[in-house]
């Protein structure tokens, strides 16, 4: 059987992919407690609720949690009441979200161009420093990214190779599962832009979205109806209640941490080129590939072909909106990350073929590989107080932490990866 499931180099290298995948993203599960700052809040809001049987309102000790909706806490209360034992349980919707993007990924990238496409983007995302790194936290972005690529992944099907409405409605309906993740789901929609705008010039590759036919018009029903079944029951207890404590979380869930947050901020205040800076450090390696891909880019683009219009302006849109927000963090435009690796995918065999591609990507490893080394000569023989401001850069530098990659292909044959293993992994 194993001899069957590995006899063609297209099955060992789909293998192999979630083997490593497996091994990076899930190495440590179980044998570690929630870091702070975000996860001990978030692992004990949902041990309360599994302790407390009270799921509506994240409660922390005492106090209402108001600063993210519940989905998340939800996920790690049902993994605690499945396996009781916190410390794989925190860890695990995290786990499962990223290694549900991967997959998305491929699929997306082997349905729009060809197979190796799929897989070349799937290993670039795999070993993005960005990616990597929160897909070992117990943080709500690694969930985020997943609803988002999956409601991205669900448009595209209907638009680029349908229409096919049942997709049509898991893009929308992913997309009311990331508000009640984050508030922010809403953002894969901004891929219907330029698919809309590909569409009106008779781009090649993009399909008619059926705004005719009365069925396609229920979609922004499927995008409500999660929403709707955590809302209506919290609006509703509140309503029938007079604990201003719960007027007051209300409020601050529904307003205070999305339009204010979003209008006004009042922290992580950033200036407009942030976002250049963390694409060009946190996007690493994958993003190093993009001077030997973009006259593919080019060409493809004079050739008017929607697949790569739609996936780089959809990209270029979720990052110009959180741009025009004065609070910005490096996570916000995680989820535009995913897409951009499937934009590389058909450009990357014949980009990891390139002498300089290789030398640069060698020199990324090495100098990884050095600092990792030098990190870890300093705990052990460096002053007492190094871990104390290890852990104080490594807050403000968290690309550092995490993997580098470098590709090698041979004639024909599937992507191989060479990586240096990130701190602590």
């Amino acid at each position: 059987m194993i001899a069957a499931m590995l006899k063609t180099a297209e099955s060992r290298e789909r293998w192999l992919f979630w083997l490593v995948a497996l091994v990076v993203l899930g190495a440590g599960l179980g044998l570690r407690d929630p870091w702070p700052a975000d996860e001990p809040r978030f692992a004990l809001v949902a041990k309360q609720m599994v302790e407390s049987h009270q799921w509506l309102f994240p409660m922390r000790g005492s106090e209402l949690y108001a600063d993210k909706p519940p989905l998340f806490m939800w996920l790690q209360a049902i993994a605690l009441t499945l396996l009781g034992n916190l410390r794989v349980a925190f860890l695990l919707p995290s786990l499962l979200a990223s290694i549900g993007t991967l997959w998305l990924v491929r699929d997306l990238g082997t349905r729009l161009y060809e197979r190796s496409a799929g897989a070349y983007a799937a290993w670039a995302l795999l070993f993005t420093f960005a990616f990597t790194f929160q897909a070992r936290r117990a943080q709500i972005d690694p969930l985020l990214v997943f609803w988002v690529v999956l409601s991205v992944y669900g448009l595209l099907r209907h638009v680029l190779r349908g229409p096919v409405l049942r997709w049509w409605y898991v893009g929308w309906f992913a997309a009311g599962l990331g508000v009640i993740t984050k508030g922010v789901g809403v953002i894969a929609l901004l891929f219907l832009v330029p698919a809309a705008i590909a569409q009106a010039r008779g781009w090649i590759g993009v399909n008619a979205m059926g705004w005719r036919r009365p069925a396609t018009w229920l979609a922004p029903v499927a995008l409500l109806l999660p929403i709707a079944l955590w809302l209506a029951p919290m609006l509703w207890t509140v309503a029938h209640s007079s604990d201003p404590a719960l007027h007051a979380y209300a409020d601050n869930i529904l307003l205070r941490q999305t339009a204010r947050r979003y209008a006004d901020p009042w922290h992580h205040r950033q200036p407009a080129w942030y976002f250049v800076v963390v694409i060009a450090t946190q996007w690493l390696p994958a993003v190093l590939a993009v001077p030997w891909v973009w006259r593919g880019w080019r060409d493809a683009l004079r050739q008017r072909d929607a697949r790569l219009a739609v996936l780089l302006g959809g990209v270029a849109l979720i990052v110009l909106f959180f741009t025009l927000s004065a609070g910005k963090r490096e996570v916000y435009i995680l989820p535009a990350l995913p897409l951009f690796c499937v934009a590389l995918g058909p450009w990357l065999p014949r980009a990891v073929e390139r002498p300089g591609a290789r030398r640069l990507a060698f020199g990324l490893a090495a100098l990884m590989t050095l600092l990792a080394t030098a990190a870890g000569a300093m705990v052990v023989f460096g002053h007492p107080s190094f871990e104390a401001q290890l852990d104080e850069a490594s807050s403000r530098a968290a690309p550092t932490r995490s993997a580098a990659c470098c590709w090698r292909s041979q004639r024909g044959a599937s992507p191989r990866c060479c990586c240096s293993a990130r701190g602590g992994a």
